[in-house]
């Protein structure tokens, strides 16, 4: 046996020898056995790459430190998409701050990434990260924008009106609740109807209402969309909510919504639209949304039977014609006393909801006379104080006939009110000064003036110079000073005005 070395001989230690490959493997019988766990290998990676390619999802890799780089991209998704997500900083600068919040709890989630693509495309993504057991986070971004587009759709199905694209009830009545009972400042409630709907609908068809519900429903948008929420509420109402928004402000915008509408008739030549708003104000502290709307909706009718195009209208026009058909009230009178009251009421920058009031307490202000015998409303001679007791019912009575029609229902105390006197000798509370409502006392003014100037059957008419003298001697005593001092300077300008 020769025991002599022989370098020829000796195995090599290198890789395929240790590993069991090739002629110089120490254990040749390791090589079918790697054989087949290299085959198996090779299927499994074949199989990863099938998944891979049948999957619609971007594949990124993040350091801990959100340092991401791509990882593949799988067959489902176009290069542009790609590339346009990985040069977009924004989208990169979220995926690492969330990469590197994955530590704390091996994995993160955002439902909702927006791009806009070059072209103006928006597309829609989710990004999932997770920590994988060699320190490596895996980011898996997968496209989302088909089904979020649908969300947005079924959403907007279900909070929109499909005829003028605003908001509906349902989601005026989720905005108010989000108000509700919390210290809220500066909010507006506003309640918006048109006037005679169902007529045009009666008599022009639905097309032509359905277009009248538009074009009020553009204007509105147009004066408040930036400012709040618009709903339609109902078939011919609408609803907003404001917030930290002045009132003066608020009043402004009203006044353009009528200019607008004015616009409107003429540029359509039929001069068909009219609507009816209110609206209610809080300023500070803790809200009632349900009891400011109310109050707006109660606002909205007020002004709504000053509408002549309206139902309620119809109801002011048909009761005057029958107080001037019993002579209980003439309809030059209303009129005069109207637009007296306007002008001092705009003197007084007086809200809407506070001028729609006065205009109807000129109107109906003597309704109670319906219940004075006509031996005493008409007796040309002075009353006897018997008969002067009687006269002075016709407040109440009235305010009993207002309370019992929904119509009229909101000026039943200033009906009530409306013979006090600022130094309060005045019927039936005695109320004095700032506490008789302003509708009252500016009435008072106004009615009085129109009597002493004008025939009536217990005296003849007064010139306006002297009606105007009688007026200003009784400042601080029967009429408010401040609204005599207005009601002067208007007097005096008449003629221009």
């Amino acid at each position: 046996m020769d025991d002599t070395f022989n370098e020829t001989k000796k195995k090599r230690f290198n890789k395929d020898s240790i590993i069991g490959l090739g002629e110089d493997s120490f254990r040749k019988n390791y090589y079918p056995e790697l054989q087949d766990k290299i085959h198996d290998l090779e299927k499994i990676n074949a199989r990863n790459k099938a998944i891979l390619s049948t999957i619609p999802d971007i594949l990124l890799v993040s350091d801990l430190d959100g340092n991401i780089t791509p990882f593949t991209i799988t067959a489902n998704n176009e290069d542009d998409i790609m590339n346009q997500l990985l040069d977009n900083s924004e989208i990169m600068a979220i995926l690492s701050a969330a990469a590197r919040k994955v530590q704390m709890n091996r994995s993160f989630y955002i439902k909702e990434l927006k791009m806009e693509m070059e072209g103006g495309q928006v597309f829609y993504f989710e990004a999932r990260f997770h920590l994988s057991e060699s320190n490596e986070i895996l980011v898996m971004i997968r496209n989302m924008t088909e089904r979020i587009l649908m969300e947005y759709k079924l959403r907007d199905m279900a909070e929109r009106d499909n005829l003028t694209n605003l908001y509906n009830r349902r989601s005026f009545e989720e905005a108010m609740n989000t108000y509700n009972g919390k210290e809220v400042e500066k909010i507006t409630v506003i309640s918006i109807d048109i006037n005679g709907l169902k007529f045009i609908n009666d008599t022009l068809g639905h097309l032509a209402g359905d277009s009248m519900i538009v074009a009020s429903g553009k204007i509105i948008t147009d004066i408040f969309g930036e400012y709040g929420h618009i709903s339609r509420i109902g078939g011919d109402e609408f609803g907003i909510i404001l917030e930290n928004v002045e009132e003066a402000q608020v009043e402004k915008m009203l006044n353009n919504l009528y200019l607008r509408v004015e616009e409107y008739n003429h540029l359509a030549h039929n001069g068909n639209l009219s609507i009816a708003f209110g609206y209610s104000y809080h300023t500070m502290g803790l809200i009632n949304m349900h009891y400011m709307f109310q109050a707006a909706d109660n606002n909205m009718y007020q002004n709504k039977l000053l509408k002549k195009e309206s139902t309620r209208g119809t109801f002011v026009k048909t009761f005057m014609k029958a107080l001037e058909a019993k002579d209980y009230v003439s309809e030059g009178h209303v009129v005069r006393m109207e637009r007296l009251a306007v002008l001092i009421g705009e003197a007084l920058s007086l809200h809407q909801d506070q001028m729609d009031r006065l205009i109807l307490l000129t109107k109906f202000h003597d309704i109670g006379k319906i219940g004075i015998p006509d031996s005493i409303l008409k007796k040309p001679a002075k009353l006897t104080l018997d008969e002067w007791e009687v006269m002075k019912t016709h407040t109440t009575i009235g305010e009993r006939i207002a309370m019992e029609s929904s119509e009229i229902k909101d000026i039943a105390p200033l009906i009530l009110h409306h013979h006090e006197k600022w130094d309060a000798t005045g019927y039936p509370s005695g109320l004095a000064e700032e506490n008789i409502p302003i509708e009252c006392r500016i009435l008072a003014i106004v009615d009085s003036f129109d009597a002493m100037t004008n025939d009536r059957p217990y005296h003849k008419a007064m010139e306006e110079a002297e009606a105007t003298k009688e007026i200003v001697s009784c400042s601080g005593s029967y009429y408010d000073p401040k609204l005599v001092k207005i009601f002067y300077e208007i007097q005096q300008n008449l003629d221009e005005i």
